[in-house]
């Protein structure tokens, strides 16, 4: 799975998913451990006493998640040592973190035959502690808190190990029962690790919706553990849940508020930095790309604009034209009717002398031949065309027995029409 690699240092002590707090043994002397336990050969182990071997146990213990990140083999090796004693000895719920150690080592290797029958060995030692018998140094047997604490870890592990795998049913199923176990005994701490890996797992299925509100139960729970780096592995979720929905600006304010805490704390987690880093570089360059679109769009819709402008003036142009047109042949054929013995024009003379009679769109151009405008000036202050004003000055020509437009003028301002 494409992001379980980043996540694997917390996915590897989340396998524990419980109230127990993981003490670090990083800063142990490992060196110095491992000469104190190297005398103690199976032979010499066949005579120590029972404090000897709780001394032994814990070492190799210690040993175990000492090496747990930086020599997985050696971790390998102690925690196989520590397991058969603690079986022998009865111990059990170290016998189970042992198990469960050596699962998580193959589920790491991906050996995920050999890691499921480890943890399912973890579970029947679960179940040997859920019966409180009278074991060795536990009389009355485990606590239920205990018991608890012992199956919701197991219930993790296997979880997070179907996760890796694609399958997400078993997942979920193995989540939700760790989720009961933690809700039951109020581990905010083990539930915000729970809901982290719950939400991993949908985003990495495609489902956005259940991966956002995983997330924000992680966010919810760490707020109530006051946990900073709960707090912090939570919003880095959020924001490579909201690059994956293209929300962009919400991804980038994640992501920042997460790496408030990793830069501060990049000793311990850089990892987790670099990747909100990755996350926030891949934000950025949605957001330019988003930015490009955006201006791509408003390029091409304003081109869009323009031309539904000019196709919205060339249409009020042809309707104006077409009136025109139209009154024309109506002044054709009402000349004709004259011409023929028809009934004499509708409109009167109006001029002071005698003159012609005069359309009221030749009384329109008038005006302004006489102001010196040109065919083409005058066709679009009338919203006409070229060849229409010819026309009608060609008629007024007629009208006034003229042979241009200067003996058309003086005539029609002899006669008082302009």
């Amino acid at each position: 799975m494409k992001r379980l690699a980043i996540l694997l240092p917390l996915l590897f002590l989340s396998c524990l998913l419980a109230k127990g707090q993981y003490t670090d043994h990083r800063d142990h002397q490992l060196d110095s451990l491992e000469e104190v336990v190297a005398p103690w050969t199976e032979a010499r182990m066949a005579r120590a006493t029972e404090e000897e071997k709780s001394m032994i146990a814990d070492a190799w213990h210690d040993l175990m998640w000492g090496y747990s990140n930086i020599n997985p083999g050696r971790s390998l090796y102690f925690a196989r040592r520590n397991m058969e004693l603690c079986l022998q000895e009865l111990w059990l719920n170290q016998a189970l973190q042992s198990a469960r150690m050596i699962g998580q080592h193959h589920w790491a290797a991906g050996q995920t035959d050999s890691a499921m029958t480890y943890f399912n060995k973890a579970l029947a030692i679960a179940d040997k502690m859920a019966l409180k018998e009278s074991l060795p140094g536990k009389p009355d047997g485990y606590k239920q808190s205990t018991i608890d604490d012992a199956y919701s870890g197991v219930y993790g592990a296997i979880g997070n190990l179907y996760a890796s795998i694609d399958s997400f049913p078993q997942a979920m199923e193995y989540y939700r029962k760790a989720g009961v176990l933690f809700e039951k005994n109020g581990w905010n701490e083990s539930n915000s690790v729970l809901y982290q890996n719950m939400g991993e797992t949908w985003l990495d299925a495609g489902n956005l919706k259940e991966a956002e509100t995983c997330y924000n139960q992680a966010l919810q729970f760490g707020k109530v553990a006051d946990d900073s780096l709960l707090i912090a592995k939570a919003r880095a979720g959020l924001g490579a849940l909201y690059l994956e929905q293209g929300k962009t600006s919400r991804a980038l304010q994640q992501l920042k508020a997460a790496d408030e805490y990793f830069s501060t704390h990049e000793d311990q987690e850089y990892r987790s930095r670099l990747y909100t880093l990755d996350a926030t570089g891949k934000v950025l360059e949605a957001q330019r790309r988003q930015t490009r679109t955006i201006a791509i769009g408003a390029v091409v819709l304003a081109t869009l604009l323009l031309c539904l402008v000019l196709l919205l003036l060339r249409t009020l142009r042809l309707g104006h034209e077409k009136k025109a047109a139209d009154t024309v042949i109506g002044e054709i054929i009402a000349e004709k009717e004259v011409s023929e013995g028809g009934a004499p024009p509708a409109k009167p003379e109006l001029s002071k002398a005698k003159g012609p009679v005069l359309t009221d769109r030749e009384r329109e151009i008038l005006p302004l031949m006489a102001g010196g405008l040109t065919n083409k000036a005058i066709a679009a202050k009338l919203f006409l065309t070229e060849q229409t004003i010819k026309w009608y000055r060609m008629r007024l020509n007629e009208k006034f027995n003229a042979k241009n437009a200067a003996e058309v003028i003086a005539k029609a301002k002899e006669t008082g029409i302009i």
